[in-house]
């Protein structure tokens, strides 16, 4: 447009001029036709279409035992935990797969799969919408003046030195042997003893405490315990047996109970020596049963003959009736030892 008005205002200016001198001849100017110039529209490259990001799709929960709505290792402890519990997760209906029974490998399979593909990938792209790119018509391209290329020095590459080994005086280790001492070893003899038996000679029985030994009679005088003012009993004559061995007597009641062990007789030849013996009673205050205790006193000698003596009581260890008796006896020697 600005090419238009610019030929009509000179077009009326020259003939305004022309008709403002009087007598001149009008010139005709050439008529400009202005050509119109398109510029060319620059085409803007269609945007992408964005690239769709899947969106995850969460699968249903196969073994959910504390329903809590995820796929945890949680629900291995919880599966453990209502297996031997069954009043835990009352309104949890998942833990009913594991309640109240024993568990094994499979049962756990269930909650492996809840926890490695509860989140799957799998997703449809959606379709982009469609660009149509509308060339625009008789559009006209400038070209555009390409400046020359100016030639841009090359640098010679330098040659590089080339390092030159230089052989080293470097001393090389020579291994030196080590004399390492070897340790010999020393022989060691060990002197085994070889344990000889010896015959163990057998004691002959000699000496006085020999002599005494044999089978000796008691007529005891039957002195009567008389126990809650009634008679109870009494020593009756007996055969005690006596043997001698390294110097001391064991007195025993012929094919009875010892009264006497290892007694060791003084000068006189006597020896004394204590024997107790529990009765099958008891008494009925305390439930003790009740026990005889008898202090003896021998004295043997080498003629054959001897005494006794003995003080004895009668239940002294209860609450309940007790008796004591002295009684004495003389000894004769009816058997010799062998």
């Amino acid at each position: 447009m600005r090419h238009w008005s610019l030929a009509l205002w000179v077009s009326s200016c020259v003939l305004h001029l022309s008709h403002a001198g009087a007598q001149s001849t009008p010139v005709h100017a050439p008529t400009l036709t202005p050509t119109p110039t398109r510029t060319a529209t620059p085409s803007v490259p269609p945007t992408p279409p964005p690239t769709p990001t899947p969106t995850p799709t969460q699968r249903p929960l196969f073994a959910d035992a504390n329903c809590d709505g995820r796929g945890t290792a949680a629900d291995f402890a919880a599966a453990i935990s209502v297996s031997g519990n069954a009043a835990l997760f009352p309104a949890c209906a998942y833990a009913d797969l594991f309640r109240d029974r024993g568990l094994s490998d499979r049962d756990f399979v269930p909650i492996l799969a809840d926890i490695f593909d509860t989140f799957a990938a799998p997703w449809t792209p959606t379709p982009s919408p469609s660009f149509t790119i509308t060339p625009t018509p008789n559009a006209t391209h400038t070209a555009t003046p390409t400046a020359p290329r100016t030639a841009t020095p090359t640098s010679t590459p330098t040659a590089s030195m080339t390092a030159t080994e230089t052989p080293s005086t470097t001393p090389t280790p020579t291994a030196t042997a080590t004399l390492v001492p070897t340790r010999t070893p020393t022989r060691t003899f060990t002197r085994t003893t070889t344990a000889t038996h010896t015959a163990t000679p057998t004691p002959t029985p000699t000496g006085i405490v020999y002599r005494l030994a044999g089978d000796w009679a008691a007529n005891w005088g039957g002195q009567i315990c008389f126990l809650n003012g009634q008679p109870f009993t009494s020593l009756q004559d007996t055969i005690y047996h006596v043997t001698s061995l390294g110097g001391q007597l064991d007195i025993q009641v012929r094919n009875g109970a010892f009264i006497g062990r290892g007694l060791t007789p003084d000068a006189s030849g006597t020896v004394k020596t204590t024997y107790r013996v529990f009765d099958q009673r008891v008494c009925l205050i305390n439930g003790v049963f009740q026990e005889f205790v008898f202090d003896y006193t021998f004295t043997f000698h080498v003629n054959g003959t001897g005494s006794a003596t003995a003080h004895w009581t009668y239940a002294f260890n209860t609450n309940c009736a007790t008796c004591e008796v002295t009684d004495s006896a003389t000894l004769v020697r009816v058997t010799l030892p062998p």
